[in-house]
C-alpha cells in the first residue's frame, strides 16, 4: 500500500512504503519510489499504515 506523508515536502517523497516501525508504533521507517529511507512520525502518514516485507520490530532490539 504507497502512502504519503503529511510532513514531507519534497516531491520526490511520495508513493513510500512502510517497512517497520519503533518507539511504540510513533515513528514509521518509510522507503520512498526514488530509493530513500526515512523514520517519520506515524501521526504524519496520510491513510492506514500497513508494514510491508519483513515487517520488524525495532524496539525489540
Amino acid at each position: 500500500m504507497m502512502i504519503q506523508s503529511k510532513g514531507v515536502t519534497n516531491s520526490q517523497h511520495k508513493n513510500g512504503l512502510c517497512i517497520a516501525q519503533r518507539r511504540g508504533g510513533k515513528e514509521t521507517l518509510v522507503q520512498w519510489s526514488n530509493g530513500d529511507q526515512r523514520w517519520i512520525p506515524s501521526e504524519d502518514i496520510d491513510g492506514k499504515i500497513v508494514l510491508v516485507g519483513g515487517a520488524y520490530d525495532y524496539d525489540e532490539i
